[in-house]
């Protein structure tokens, strides 16, 4: 038998059950434990002619196998051998589920456990969607003088200020905190480490087969070693000043972009909750290690420091860092940025002149 496109798994059970030409014994229901229930290997193959083929136990074998691709396997096929029924496992298959101990649904044929249905209620959504608290403290808090008087053209109202201390925080601890150092040293001492255990391996290698060590190998493979996880404590190691100053730049340049995602996208309306400023700080940090370019201008600037600096990505949860969150948050970026432009509310223009006017609108406040 053979298929123009890819079998599914639906297409695989029903080639098994005309070969095996099984019916279901009345009042029979298949259950994992009272049923030999086995998995049946499904493997799908390409052939020359462009056709796709099906190589199981209880099918037809398939001529000029070795000639043959392929495609993918198929795992989720199972058979009662009690009754010969053939039984595709999915989240909608006709086999009984229950719900197990963590509120996941198991089939009772196969075993395989799925996620839970969605519940669509308002309890359940009370509970998982937060609750909008409206701020009444005094926006100009951070902009009086001590007389209680605002100062005259300040912008540097309460949710700047906040926003300013969370990146501000966030940009320190990533790049110029004690623990950032200490990270550093911890790499670089696994990279020695690890060096070393391959300079050994290839020592033990040269007596094993008594061949002369040629140490400008052995020190191509330490260096090599070393290299490929690079340390950056030399990028980090600068005065108060330029700390402060570097600290400054980038916090005014997160505020101004987390602007431009607020009030020139659609971000707001459709993300919500999603989108919050402590999980934006990381994420659009690390979308500066390449910048945003559409149409040959940089929406979001490209900066080479922030590429050679930061932390690996998958080391964030040291820095107490959610890596889910930011993952979706950055793509959540990119996607409010792409639909702007596509729906031409925006051009990528108007928007790089918005970020330079909000930075420079910072730096004079």
């Amino acid at each position: 038998m053979s298929f123009v496109r890819i079998p599914s798994g639906e297409d695989v059970a029903s080639a098994l059950k005309a070969a095996i030409q099984s019916k279901r014994a009345d009042g029979h229901s298949c259950n994992i434990n009272t049923c030999t229930v086995v998995n049946l290997n499904v493997r799908i193959l390409k052939g020359d002619d462009q056709r796709y083929y099906i190589k199981s136990k209880y099918l037809p074998p398939v001529e000029r196998v070795d000639d043959m691709t392929t495609v993918c396997d198929i795992y989720s096929i199972y058979l009662c051998k009690n009754t010969g029924t053939v039984h595709y496992c999915h989240r909608e298959c006709d086999g009984d589920k229950i719900n197990n101990e963590d509120n996941c649904l198991v089939c009772c044929i196969s075993g395989i456990q799925y996620q839970s249905e969605a519940v669509r209620s308002w309890k359940i959504t009370s509970r998982c969607t937060a609750a909008v608290i409206a701020n009444k403290e005094d926006p100009y808090k951070f902009s009086r003088d001590s007389d209680g008087r605002v100062k005259s053209g300040s912008v540097h109202n309460m949710t700047t200020a906040k926003c300013t201390q969370c990146c501000r925080q966030v940009v320190k601890r990533l790049l110029f905190s004690e623990e950032r150092m200490a990270n550093e040293v911890i790499k670089h001492r696994d990279s020695v480490s690890k060096a070393e255990k391959l300079v050994n391996k290839y020592k033990r290698h040269c007596e094993k087969n008594k061949v002369p060590i040629v140490y400008i190998h052995a020190y191509t493979i330490y260096i090599n070693s070393i290299q490929s996880r690079p340390t950056r404590i030399h990028l980090l190691q600068n005065s108060d000043v330029d700390i402060e100053r570097m600290v400054d730049m980038y916090t005014k340049k997160v505020i101004s972009y987390w602007r431009l995602i607020l009030y020139h996208t659609n971000a707001r309306e459709e993300m919500r909750t999603s989108l919050t400023f402590k999980a934006f700080v990381p994420s659009c940090l690390y979308l500066l290690k390449n910048g945003i370019r559409m149409n040959g201008i940089y929406i979001l600037e490209k900066c080479t420091f922030l590429d050679a600096a930061l932390p690996e990505a998958n080391t964030l949860d040291i820095y107490g860092i959610n890596k889910p969150s930011f993952t979706q948050t950055k793509n959540n970026i990119l996607l409010a940025i792409r639909e702007t432009i596509e729906k031409k509310t925006e051009t990528p223009t108007s928007m790089r002149a918005y970020v330079d006017e909000e930075y420079q609108r910072l730096s004079d406040d």
